[in-house]
């Protein structure tokens, strides 16, 4: 028997879940819930294959049901549809990041609760095989205790990806739900939960941060923040730095270093065909493969667990870690510093960028330091946050 499947959301990044959805033959595709279906370019083939299209989750739920509901809608929408969708008795597969309000946990985790279905967050590199066999690894102790793992991205955005949409680069929405969107909770969140992913003790856990220390910044007209270099301690000592910014000139990464006591593990999207290696202190080398091979890993991975039982790799709790980052940078340090006019500069393509920012922030990397400590002149002292505490307040 075929498992029904519901999609929240066909603009966006949801194209791409409907792109997917259209493909398979595997499953009954029981109908979209989208506001505005004139905007995708798949409409025609939506309507061809005569896939009901409904203007809200409840128009769907009153004579439907799913086995699984794919929610690809604006942060400050997923607490409230994945809850609709869980008491609907549908499993959920729902775009990171979980929520913007650490407030909305005990929310999760009653749905979750009274329901009886599983929740997947989509932290695209959690679901696939190189991620899943290298977190194995650590777990089994091949590389002994991590001492520090560190991560760059700079995905230049010109203005108009912050005007696609009226949430883009905002604080909250007009009714006051946190939205955070900026380039640690939006584009970029799947490497700073990475980090914490490899590190979790078990399948479902990441490992948890005790503190951050953050350089917040901006070069275009956002609330949040474009630019950001996060540094942050688990208890157990481990040091991790995340780099990343929409206002370079040109694109890198992903990449990281991943240094551990017997031993490291490399990756750059843009080097030897974007494979995770990693280097034992006694020579060895083993490869684990690309992670960005299939970003909808995950999709694959819900429709199978329908019907196998099968261990969701990243679920709610798993995509917590993050969220209470995102939370304590936004209650202690941002939003970001504007970037002085006379650093930034705007090409005819309307890209904001920041002169030398890629040097700048290549030098951190290498470093494993903050543009404030290398004395950078548009720099501010990085501000302190206890994530700990963070956490422990969406639990009460």
């Amino acid at each position: 028997m075929k498992q029904s499947v519901v999609l929240i959301g066909m603009n966006g990044y949801g194209e791409h879940y409907l792109d997917a959805l259209l493909k398979r033959e595997d499953i009954t595709f029981a109908g979209i819930v989208e506001i505005h279906p004139e905007k995708s370019s798949l409409l025609e083939q939506v309507k061809q294959r005569g896939i009901p299209i409904f203007s809200a989750m409840d128009a769907f739920y009153q004579d439907n049901q799913a086995d699984l509901a794919i929610i690809a809608t604006p942060i400050h929408l997923h607490t409230e549809q994945a809850i609709l969708a869980l008491r609907h008795g549908s499993n959920v597969l729902c775009e990171k990041p979980i929520f913007a309000d650490m407030r909305d946990q005990m929310k999760w985790e009653q749905a979750i609760s009274e329901s009886g279905k599983w929740a997947a967050i989509g932290f695209n590199w959690s679901f696939t095989a190189p991620i899943l066999e290298l977190k194995k690894d650590i777990q089994s102790g091949l590389y002994g205790k991590p001492k520090q793992l560190k991560t760059m991205v700079l995905w230049p955005r010109d203005e108009a990806y912050f005007s696609r949409s009226s949430w883009s680069g905002k604080q909250m929405a007009a009714d006051g739900r946190q939205i955070r969107d900026s380039v640690a909770n939006n584009a970029a969140a799947h490497f700073i939960h990475n980090m914490l992913f490899v590190l979790g003790h078990k399948l479902q856990e990441t490992m948890q941060i005790k503190r951050l220390e953050a350089e917040l910044y901006r070069a275009n007209d956002i609330e949040t923040f474009d630019t950001c270099a996060i540094r942050m301690h688990t208890e157990s000592g481990c040091e991790l730095l995340f780099y990343g910014s929409h206002a370079t000139e040109t694109e890198q990464g992903p990449q990281f270093l991943y240094t551990f006591e017997k031993g490291y593990i490399v990756y750059d999207c843009n080097l030897d065909q974007g494979i995770i290696t990693a280097y034992t202190e006694d020579g060895q080398e083993k490869i684990y493969g690309n992670p960005q091979a299939n970003h909808l890993d995950k999709l694959d991975y819900c429709i199978a667990a329908l019907t196998d039982d099968s261990a969701i790799p990243c679920t709610y709790e798993t995509a917590l870690g993050h969220a209470a980052i995102i939370e304590a940078l936004h209650q202690n340090i941002a939003p970001g510093h504007p970037f002085p006019a006379e650093a930034v500069k705007q090409t005819a393509g309307k890209l904001r960028t920041v002169i030398d920012l890629e040097q700048t922030m290549n030098a951190c990397f290498m470093s494993g330091k903050l543009p404030y400590e290398l004395q950078i002149p548009w720099s501010k002292p990085a501000k302190q946050a206890d994530v700990i505490q963070t956490l422990e307040k969406g639990s009460v």
